[in-house]
């Protein structure tokens, strides 16, 4: 694979001394399990929302039981393992983006102020958003393997991700078609500090954000997408680009915000998420194009049985992905009802 541009070297670089940095802060701040790290109950997170506790608690704690990854002590054999296997893959995931992204017409450094109503009306600043919360949580599980506090491993994840897409905004600035988004590089930011903040204000473990897709009528279809000079994707050749079939969800538990007399009647696993999509984005024509709106019921499958290390692990990573539930759509065209939207 040829590298077309400098700012790819440089980019890759930056990857890479950035994860040598973050690695020995992470040698540093090695350290074993500590009290502060043992789960919350759930009566325990409830009385602190309805403000009648004063105990302090820690993140990810009710939402997030230990998973597989959780370490029982600290291991310099693992944090190495960790540490090579992250620098590895941030490295790996920007050169698989060369070739689809930066193959385009070159130009100097620019920035690019495309707040709303852009060519993807959102879609594309939402999957920065939740692409950079996995990133962080998955990176965050990681450490916490090789025996990291479960706080310092989301700093630590949260600064790889954003490592990592800094490293994509920069290449992005090179190229005729992209620039340095600075809306892009707000919601990187917003989306890696999201596991963070749930760790210092516990209510917010209530509200996850998913993604669902289901591929459009776009998705390697030439006779849909008319728009021209439709580089990236023309037409949808990739999963990760074909944003209409894209919806991104903030689910919300019901039962703990719920009067106590309530709570046994609504199950603990069924969430109720709100959620957005676009359609017709490729449309040279912006008049074609139009937003989505949904209303839907969703699951917490954290919530669903099974408590072994894997089972847990399982149900953390389907659980960032909203499936087939009633839902209620809603755009300019007017509201349609489904049995079950995906």
């Amino acid at each position: 694979m040829c590298f077309k541009n400098k700012l790819q070297h440089i980019a890759l670089a930056f990857i890479f001394a950035g994860s040598i940095f973050i690695s020995a802060f992470a040698q540093e701040q090695q350290s074993a399990y500590s009290a502060a790290d043992a789960p919350i109950s759930k009566d325990s997170l409830a009385a602190t929302i309805n403000g009648e506790s004063s105990q302090e608690f820690t993140p990810l704690s009710y939402r997030h039981q230990p998973s597989a990854f959780s370490p029982q002590k600290s291991s310099r054999g693992k944090l190495f393992l960790v540490s090579s296997l992250t620098a590895l893959g941030m490295a790996g995931t920007y050169a698989a983006h060369i070739e689809p992204w930066w193959s385009g017409e070159k130009q100097g450094f620019r920035f690019k102020f495309d707040w709303v109503n852009n060519y993807w009306l959102e879609i594309d600043k939402l999957g920065h958003f939740y692409a950079n919360i996995q990133l962080t949580r998955a990176t965050a599980s990681m450490f916490r393997f090789a025996g990291i506090s479960r706080r310092k491993s989301l700093w630590i994840g949260a600064a790889n991700s954003t490592l990592l897409y800094t490293a994509f905004e920069l290449t992005d600035a090179g190229f005729a078609d992209w620039g340095f988004s600075v809306p892009d590089y707000v919601a990187n930011i917003l989306g890696a500090s999201y596991p963070i903040l749930q760790d210092y204000y516990p209510v917010l473990q209530h509200f996850q954000f998913k993604i669902s897709y289901y591929p459009s009528r776009y998705y390697q279809n030439d006779s849909y997408a008319d728009a021209p000079g439709f580089i990236r994707y023309y037409p949808y050749q990739y999963p990760a680009g074909d944003y209409d079939g894209m919806r991104f969800w903030l689910s919300a538990d019901v039962d703990p915000f719920l009067p106590t007399v309530l709570q046994p009647y609504w199950p603990d696993w069924l969430n109720i998420a709100v959620g957005y999509g676009a359609s017709n984005l490729p449309q040279a024509n912006r008049e074609l194009k139009y937003r989505d709106w949904y209303l839907s019921l969703d699951y917490n499958l954290e919530k669903l049985p099974g408590n072994s290390a894997f089972l847990r692990s399982l149900k953390s990573l389907l659980n960032a992905i909203h499936f087939p539930a009633p839902a209620i759509r809603v755009n300019r065209h007017g509201s349609v009802a489904y049995l079950l939207r995906f």
